[in-house]
């Protein structure tokens, strides 16, 4: 991605790859995964790493309810990324970036439809660097994914990289009687933004002297805590969509 804007000129002029491309010569790049993983920082490392500002763009902030006004917003957007050299960042962009409406019923259907036609025309226009993040890519629309040069998966952190988590977030400096390779073996599953959640609260815990230390019994109290959560939020989001849109004679509730 930076030897792409880097050295943009030679590869699509030099070896003329803009022979095929159209109007725009964007870096459209696409971060997925499951939540917590680092595509918000990731962004802003690349960001960084090319000395330039970053744009968030929440899709929220840009719909309008008045007709058209959604898609005055995107163009604003684009022109002052283009104006400043700024990297435009769309955090949970499966909400811009969805399938369009096919059965349209009322007007703000077509305004949906209108404002991802207007995208898709930015995109081709655009000459800057851009990045999605989503932990929801199966719903993009595929005229979308045309126009993403790179698609990066963000997994779930492994055992190595659980532990360098650990140690960045829990410092040499904090009370504790745990090694960070213990903490490491028993968050499995857990992502960088979890372990960050879990240690701030550890950390309240030392400041208000409810605990004079950190252990190993402690650290599997709050991850449990955590997951417990995690899950009925997850239960409670699939009853919520299921009540919306009905079950079909194939659904199926277990218990878990």
């Amino acid at each position: 991605m930076i030897a792409y804007i880097q050295s943009k000129e030679k590869l699509l002029s030099e070896w003329e790859f803009n022979r095929f491309l159209k109007t725009g010569s964007a870096l459209s790049v696409n971060f997925f995964g499951v939540p917590g993983t680092g595509k918000s920082i990731t962004a802003e490392a690349i960001a960084h790493k090319l000395g330039m500002s970053i744009i968030r763009v929440n899709y929220g902030e840009v719909e309008s309810s008045l007709v058209g006004g959604t898609s005055d917003n995107l163009v604003l957007i684009f022109k002052k990324a283009e104006e400043t050299n700024s990297l435009l960042f769309f955090d949970e962009a499966d909400s811009v970036l969805s399938r369009r409406i096919s059965n349209l019923s009322q007007a703000a259907d077509h305004g949906v439809n209108s404002a991802k036609s207007t995208l898709l025309t930015l995109l081709d226009k655009f000459n800057g660097v851009i990045i999605f993040a989503t932990n929801l890519f199966d719903n993009y629309d595929e005229a979308f994914v045309r126009r993403i040069l790179f698609n990066v998966e963000f997994l779930a952190p492994d055992l190595e990289m659980r532990q360098q988590l650990w140690r960045f977030h829990l410092s040499e400096k904090v009370p504790k009687e745990v090694s960070y390779e213990s903490l490491a073996n028993i968050s499995n599953g857990l992502c960088g933004g979890d372990i960050k959640n879990i240690t701030i609260k550890l950390g309240l815990r030392l400041l208000t002297g409810k605990i004079s230390t950190i252990d190993e019994s402690l650290v599997r109290d709050e991850i449990e805590s955590y997951t417990e959560v995690k899950k009925r939020q997850h239960r409670e989001q699939f009853f919520t969509e299921t009540s919306v849109n009905g079950f079909d004679e194939n659904t199926n509730v277990v218990e878990e």
